[in-house]
C-alpha cells in the first residue's frame, strides 16, 4: 500500500513512536493501536479486500519476525507491536525490507554505541564476549541486576534503527 498518505502515516508513527520509546522507554498501546487501526483502514480505503488483506499479512509477519527475540527477552513487547502496526501501516511486500534494513542499522548502531562506551580494549573485549554469549539483556542492563554489571552499559530503543528502515524503505517506493 506505499502511497504518499500511507508514507505519511509511517512517517508520523515512527516519530512518535521513537520520541515514545527514547522517552520513556516504551511503545504505548494506545499508539500502536491507533497506527494499526489506521493501516488497516488506510488499505481497506485504497485497496479494498486485497488492500486489507495484505495490511492484516504484514501486521501478522510484524509479530512473527520479533516473536523469538522476545520470547528470549532480546527486545520488548512495544517493540513487537512497534512492528506490528508498522505492518499494517505499509504491509507484508515493504515490511521485509524495511526490517532488514533496521535490523542492520541497529546492529551497526549497537556495535557504534559498545565500542564508544568502553574506555579501554581489555572492557569492549569483555563486553563483546558477553554480547556474544548472551549473558545479559535489557531488563537486567537497565536495572543493574544480573550479568548487567558486567554487560554493556549503552541503551538504544530499537525503534530508532526499525524506524530509519521503515522511513528509508517506503520512500522509496513511494517517491521512485
Amino acid at each position: 500500500m506505499p502511497s504518499v498518505v500511507s508514507f505519511g502515516a509511517i512517517a508520523s508513527f515512527c516519530v512518535a513512536a521513537t520520541i515514545a520509546d527514547l522517552r520513556t522507554g516504551k511503545v504505548t498501546n494506545p499508539l500502536t493501536g491507533l497506527a494499526l487501526l489506521t493501516g488497516l483502514a488506510l488499505s481497506w480505503l485504497f485497496g479494498g479486500g486485497a488492500g486489507l488483506a495484505g495490511s492484516l499479512a504484514g501486521a501478522l509477519l510484524g509479530t512473527t519476525i520479533l516473536l523469538v527475540p522476545f520470547l528470549l527477552h532480546m527486545v520488548g513487547g512495544g517493540d513487537v507491536k512497534f512492528l506490528a502496526a508498522a505492518g499494517a501501516l505499509v504491509g507484508w511486500r515493504v515490511l521485509v525490507p524495511s526490517f532488514l534494513a533496521g535490523a542492520a542499522l541497529g546492529g551497526l548502531m549497537g556495535i557504534i554505541l559498545i565500542v564508544t562506551s568502553e574506555r579501554s580494549l581489555e572492557r569492549l573485549h569483555r563486553r563483546l564476549v558477553l554480547v556474544q554469549s548472551g549473558a545479559w539483556h535489557r531488563s537486567s542492563a537497565l536495572t543493574g541486576t544480573g550479568a548487567a554489571s558486567e554487560g554493556p552499559t549503552a541503551w538504544m530503543p530499537y525503534t530508532v534503527p526499525l524506524s530509519l528502515g521503515l522511513i528509508i524503505v517506503t520512500s522509496i517506493h513511494v517517491f521512485t
